[in-house]
């Protein structure tokens, strides 16, 4: 079963295990109005990748990584997650590293170059005889970084899987 081994975020920072982790892309679309056609779709404008998921661990200090500056996570009496207040979000690059646990060569990497978090925490309590974790959603926009190079501005995936390809070659004569 495909499983999020890690998603990381900022420096990089390992965010723990997730379940039902997707992505997906969005944009506008540039349309040209005619007085004798429909409108003609011509390219995108204002192109997004939202990550969204559930992570498996509650570890505040990641949380708070997660969330840009947003927050403030203290060791010093205890585990103290700290929130109210701060008004910047600071975007961080995301990197997903999506791995099939039967086999470690089954491997997608995904960065996403400039995300933010986009929702407020909302951590489910399971009750005391559930035997699985609390899931903790998430959710991160990503959005077009204008200092890279156009084409490559937003995220790249990268496909490691080694079984899904294979060497012999199909040809053909004209």
């Amino acid at each position: 079963m495909p499983y999020f081994d890690s998603v990381k975020f900022g420096g990089y920072v390992n965010l723990g295990s997730a379940r039902g982790v997707k992505i997906t892309e969005a944009w506008d679309a540039l349309e040209i109005e005619t007085d004798n056609t429909p409108k003609i779709i011509v390219g995108a404008k204002n192109q997004t990748m939202t990550v969204e998921g559930n992570l498996l661990e509650l570890d505040f200090h990641k949380l708070a990584t997660l969330r840009g500056g947003l927050d403030s996570y203290s060791t010093a009496s205890g585990m103290t997650f700290n929130s109210g207040g701060n008004t910047t979000i600071t975007p961080q690059a995301i990197y997903l590293t999506h791995n099939n646990s039967a086999s470690s060569s089954q491997t997608i990497v995904t960065t996403i170059y400039y995300a933010s978090v986009t929702e407020g925490i909302n951590i489910p309590f399971p009750s005391d005889g559930k035997t699985d974790v609390a899931e903790i959603p998430f959710k991160i926009k990503g959005v077009c970084q204008s200092t890279r190079t156009a084409g490559s501005q937003l995220y790249n995936i990268v496909d490691l899987r080694t079984s899904v390809y294979s060497t012999s070659y199909i040809s053909t004569s004209i």
